[in-house]
């Protein structure tokens, strides 16, 4: 493992100082498009369900093959511009959601987080916070091909940019040991 450091810390019973070794540490700048992928993967992966549009597309399906029978060709050029339309206004709506929420929490807008990994917990600072949470207190990690999600309860996660990690593999390993870890390309 990559060498340790060290966080000197005063013992206020006994005055001595303990040493708290943290094995990892990183960076992470909430940026608008690191807030647009956590919130695209969080919306894709856990709110947004398959039987919708299983039902949207076979509505559509249905449509298109019943009007082509009754020979209605206005009918089915339109379901065919609504299925490509509809996902490209989805699209625009949900980019102007996300940024107007980003917008809107001044405590996120550019801010600089510092995430230190102990071996029983973590720690995160930034200017507006301080936290530190036990690793069985985490709700789960997720791993993406940019960044690993910790979250701290179903709709809230610490990012985690893979590229400001001096070794992905390492930490990957030691998150899932230490977590509910799930992998999602």
């Amino acid at each position: 493992m990559k060498e340790v450091k060290e966080k000197k810390k005063i013992n206020k019973k006994n005055k001595k100082k303990v040493d708290d070794k943290y094995l990892y540490r990183t960076v992470t700048k909430i940026t608008i498009s690191e807030f647009k992928k956590f919130q695209k993967f969080y919306l894709n992966k856990f709110k947004s369900s398959l039987l919708p549009k299983i039902i949207m597309a076979l509505l559509a399906i249905t449509a298109i093959i019943l009007n082509l029978i009754k020979g209605n060709l206005d009918i089915v050029l339109l379901v065919c511009a609504f299925i490509v339309v509809y996902p490209i206004l989805l699209s625009i709506t949900l980019n102007r959601q996300i940024v107007k929420m980003y917008n809107s929490n001044k405590r996120i807008n550019e801010l600089d987080e510092i995430i230190t990994f102990y071996d029983n917990y973590l720690e995160s600072k930034s200017s507006h916070n301080y936290c530190k949470i036990l690793y069985d207190d985490l709700y789960k990690v997720c791993e993406t091909k940019t960044n690993f999600y910790i979250f701290v309860s179903d709709n809230q996660a610490f990012i985690i940019i893979k590229n400001m990690l001096e070794d992905v593999d390492l930490f990957r390993e030691f998150i899932k040991n230490k977590t509910l870890y799930r992998k999602y390309r």
